[in-house]
C-alpha cells in the first residue's frame, strides 16, 4: 500500500460526495436519496449528514426532512472559487473593462433564489451602489436578477415566479408578475436586462445572463451599474447593449467546466 493510500480518508471521502449530490438539477434531497445513491446503509448516512449540519454547511427541514446546502456553504464555495485561475481570469475581464470605461461591473452566480457575487468593481467618483455579498428578493428588482431569470425556459420562470414574493424596494419596482413577465419577455429577445431604478433610487443598471459553459444553462449574469446623473435608459441601452451581451459571452467561455452536468 503507498504512504498516500494509507493516509487516506474514507470518511472525509463520503462526506464530500455527499456535497456533491447537491447539483443544479438537485438542489434539495432526502436522506434515503443520498444513500440510496451513494450506496450507504441509512445509519451511516444519518451521522454524516448530521455532521455536516452541526458544521453548518447543510440545512435540515425538521418538518419535511429535506436536506439543502446552506450559506456557509454558498461561502466555502465561493472562498474556492476566489482561490482558483478561473476567477483570476474572470478578473482579468472585468479590470479591463472597468479600465477601459470607469463603469461599475458586478458578476455573480444564482443559487436557487440568491444571488453570490463573485467579483465587483466600482466606478470612480460615481454615486452607484454596489450589491451585497449575498442578496435575496432580488431577482425580480435588478437587472442581474433578470438577467439570470431570462436564461431560463419559460416554464422554469414560471416555476420561480410561482415561488417569489415580489418585494418592493422603491415606487419603480415591478410588483406585478405578469408585467415582470413580460419584462423577462424582452430581455430573453434583447440578450440583456435593465433595472430602471427599481432596486435603488437613481441606480440604473443592464444585465446580460452567464452560461454554463458545458449545459448551455443559466449560471448567473453581469451587470453595469450607473447612476442617474450619469446616463438615462435608452443612452445606456444604446451605448452598453452590445458591450454587455460581449462581456457576458467571453465570461460565460472563462465559467468553471463541470464535467458531470450534460
Amino acid at each position: 500500500m503507498s504512504k498516500g493510500k494509507f493516509y487516506f480518508s474514507k470518511s472525509l471521502e463520503k462526506g464530500l460526495k455527499i456535497l456533491c449530490l447537491f447539483t443544479r438539477e438537485t438542489p434539495v434531497l432526502t436522506q434515503s436519496e443520498i444513500a440510496k445513491t451513494l450506496g450507504m446503509n441509512m445509519t451511516s448516512t444519518y451521522r454524516y449528514i448530521n455532521t455536516l449540519v452541526e458544521l453548518g454547511y447543510l440545512e435540515k427541514n425538521t418538518k419535511t426532512k429535506e436536506i439543502r446546502p446552506s450559506i456557509l456553504c454558498l461561502l466555502f464555495c465561493t472562498n474556492l472559487m476566489q482561490a482558483t485561475d478561473h476567477l483570476k481570469l474572470i478578473k482579468e475581464v472585468v479590470d479591463r473593462i472597468h479600465r477601459e470605461n470607469n463603469i461599475s461591473i458586478d458578476v455573480v452566480f444564482a443559487v436557487d433564489d440568491t444571488l453570490v457575487r463573485i467579483y465587483h468593481r466600482e466606478a470612480e467618483e460615481t454615486l452607484t451602489y454596489s450589491l451585497p455579498n449575498y442578496s435575496t428578493h432580488c431577482l425580480h428588482n435588478t437587472a442581474l436578477g433578470k438577467a439570470y431569470l431570462s436564461s431560463l425556459p419559460d416554464d422554469m420562470i414560471t416555476e420561480k415566479m410561482e415561488a417569489m414574493t415580489l418585494v418592493a424596494k422603491t415606487e419603480r419596482t415591478i410588483v406585478d408578475k405578469r408585467v415582470l413577465f413580460e419584462s423577462l419577455k424582452e430581455a430573453k429577445a434583447n440578450h440583456f436586462a435593465m433595472s430602471e431604478e427599481e432596486y435603488l433610487p437613481g441606480l440604473i443598471a443592464i444585465g446580460a445572463p452567464l452560461f454554463d459553459p458545458i449545459s448551455g444553462k443559466g449560471v448567473g449574469a453581469v451587470s453595469f451599474d450607473f447612476s442617474v446623473l450619469q446616463h438615462d435608459a435608452d443612452d445606456i441601452r444604446k451605448k452598453f447593449g452590445g458591450m454587455i451581451r460581449e462581456t457576458a459571452r467571453t465570461l460565460s467561455e472563462l465559467m468553471p467546466l463541470d464535467k458531470n452536468r450534460k
